[in-house]
């Protein structure tokens, strides 16, 4: 605020507009992938690829996990699975060895968003919320890898 603060009585939010960042709920979205890291879990033996995936009508945003290194073959197997859906529903030029993860930032694709499985809160509350099911090519012509992610990730 430039002109100082002058209390919360004062606050004139009109010509504000609210930030967006909403999660995107169930339905099928075209996205664009704004970001795109490999984390770190468990000191260095996990590691995810988190994209965070933009709505280009700016109905929202999401982000998902890759699961790259874990474990469980299963989880792993997955993880890959899912990530190359969405390399080859995003056009990726090398879907099998897509090489630099700053190579996965503006690839374009749509997914279908629908409701996660239940999970505890650091207080032992259950909770859900939406996560990416499937990838799909965004022209709305489904990709033959694409498909439904409903497996249970093992661990």
């Amino acid at each position: 605020m430039a002109n100082g603060w002058n209390g919360i009585g004062n606050l004139d939010l009109s010509q504000v507009q609210e930030m967006g960042n909403r999660r995107l709920g169930k339905g099928k979205y075209t996205v664009t992938c704004t970001n795109a890291e490999v984390v770190a879990i468990d000191g260095q033996k996990t590691r995810r690829l988190v994209c965070d995936f933009a709505d280009e009508n700016g109905e929202g945003d999401i982000r998902h996990s890759f699961l790259l290194v874990h474990d469980s073959d299963k989880a792993v197997e997955i993880g890959m699975r899912q990530l190359k859906s969405f390399l080859i529903a995003a056009k990726h030029p090398n879907p099998d060895k897509p090489g630099d993860v700053a190579s996965l930032k503006n690839l374009v694709c749509g997914i279908v968003v629908g409701e996660g499985k239940p999970w505890r809160d650091k207080d032992g509350n259950e909770r859900s919320s939406t996560e990416v099911k499937t990838f799909f090519a965004a022209d709305g012509a489904a990709s033959k890898t694409a498909a439904t992610h409903n497996d249970a990730i093992p661990f």
